[in-house]
């Protein structure tokens, strides 16, 4: 079973991600995404590049919207979807 982690923006493609959740499980496959995240210490687009990390495969949805930028650490002004996104290229 592969661990999966799914990226997008959520509020425009929150449709598109319950279709594949849907479909992952279907299939038995471990799903890491922001709608089953509980509370943690972490800043999001920390705990969110650890969990791109820690996955055997990414799948990306892009579409509209870039995506929170966060203001601490984050010099090139990157959106927490795009952060995981080079996470994930770059792993």
């Amino acid at each position: 079973m592969a661990k999966i982690y799914i990226s997008s923006t959520y509020l425009d493609l929150e449709q598109f991600r319950e279709k594949i959740l849907h479909h992952l499980h279907r299939l038995q496959q471990s799903v890491v995404a922001m709608e089953y995240y509980l509370a943690d210490d972490r800043r999001p687009a920390e705990k969110c590049i650890a969990d791109v990390k820690a996955c055997d495969i990414y799948v990306g949805i892009f579409a509209w919207r870039y995506g929170t930028i966060p203001e601490e650490n984050n010099p090139e002004q990157l959106s927490i979807t795009e952060m995981e996104y080079r996470a994930a290229r770059d792993r």
